[in-house]
């Protein structure tokens, strides 16, 4: 009896991961099917998490890009949302970029992040406002619209919030909790509410 549950346990640490895999793809191309968008992914590409395509514009998904990490923190089934809201809006991961849990990605005009970046969980990137400032026309207006740009090998840590009009260069880390209002240059680590750089790496 050990040996079967031996071999069960081995049996389902290796093919676990490929069947999650399989089926939340299979569930992210229906999702990008009924909400109309065009959907781009790698054969190569990891869902290790639920993962919503949603929004009517482009999204394009890189060669060993890892979505989700099933042994970090997770709340309720750790689904990310990656949502090209309007017809003209466009998210683009690069190669081999990897994700924690919980990430939102919604683009109303484009969202573009390099290769090899790491972001972690509860990570926010955003290129709207969705609502104007101006009480009057709040509820029937989009506010300000810019495109986010993040380099590559770009570190993102826990419940960052990339807000819209920012670039952020190559190589640098953005410290958990950050909200990122203002572009950075390359090679820098930033922090704080708003975000400021601390320092060159």
């Amino acid at each position: 009896m050990e040996l079967i549950k031996q071999i069960l346990r081995r049996f389902i640490c290796t093919y676990e991961a490929y069947v999650l895999n399989a089926l939340f793809k299979i569930s992210a191309r229906m999702s990008a099917w009924i909400y109309g968008n065009n959907c781009s992914l790698h054969r190569s590409s990891e869902f290790n998490v639920p993962v919503r395509l949603d929004g009517c514009g482009d999204i394009s998904i890189g060669a060993g890009v890892s979505l989700g990490y099933r042994k970090a923190p997770m709340l309720g089934n750790g689904r990310i949302l990656l949502q090209a809201r309007t017809s003209g809006a466009s998210i683009s991961i690069g190669s081999a970029t990897i994700t924690s849990n919980n990430v939102s990605i919604i683009s109303c005009d484009n969202i573009s992040i390099g290769a090899g970046c790491q972001i972690g969980d509860q990570v926010t990137i955003i290129d709207s406002d969705f609502h104007e400032i101006n009480p009057e026309n709040r509820k029937s207006s989009g506010g300000k619209v810019a495109p986010v740009v993040i380099g590559d090998n770009v570190w993102l840590g826990s419940r960052v919030m990339v807000l819209k009009g920012v670039t952020i260069g190559h190589h640098c880390v953005v410290a958990a909790g950050s909200v990122v209002t203002k572009s950075i240059p390359a090679r820098c680590l930033a922090a704080g509410s708003p975000a400021k750089v601390i320092r060159k790496i």
